[in-house]
């Protein structure tokens, strides 16, 4: 990661500090949302999991290597349990399907949750060249690349 820049009025700046994943958010649940993205480093799957509340957020990062289940609980009242299914790796670039249950503890009535799936779909590390400085043009073929496969694989099922 580089330097932290102080933003000045006017400047332009180029260039960036990480390049991330597609990622996938819920819709909001009582006031509170999460999202899940995706990454390859070092030939490992990385999930990013978000949770933002009403009183501010919290990130964890899990590396995944087959399919299960787990749940994080950054809060006491508050979880989410996260699916993989249908993981597979080809030529470098991975798919998987990811399930995500939001779910908050309410006063006197339990636990209640609401679930969501996306289907990821991850370039190799031969296609996202990201652990070296790309070119604009070779972020810009990534961005369109991930651009058609997020429009082509986007099954949310937000009920």
């Amino acid at each position: 990661m580089s330097e932290l820049l102080l933003a000045k009025d006017g400047q332009v700046y180029t260039g960036y500090d990480s390049l991330a994943g597609p990622q996938f958010c819920t819709p909001t649940f009582i006031g509170c949302s999460a999202c899940i993205g995706a990454n390859v480093v070092g030939g490992s799957v990385v999930l990013t999991v978000s949770v933002n509340t009403p009183f501010g957020g919290v990130t964890k990062s899990f590396q995944i290597g087959s399919g299960g289940s787990f749940t994080w609980q950054p809060f006491s009242k508050f979880k989410v349990v996260i699916s993989i299914n249908n993981f597979s790796e080809q030529g470098g670039s991975f798919s998987f399907d990811a399930g995500i249950q939001v779910c908050i503890d309410v006063p006197f009535l339990g636990w209640k949750c609401a679930g969501y799936s996306y289907h990821f779909s991850i370039p190799g590390s031969h296609l996202l060249k990201a652990a070296a400085e790309p070119s604009d043009a070779d972020l810009t073929n990534q961005l369109i690349l991930q651009l058609l496969l997020a429009k082509e694989t986007n099954t949310c099922n937000c009920h």
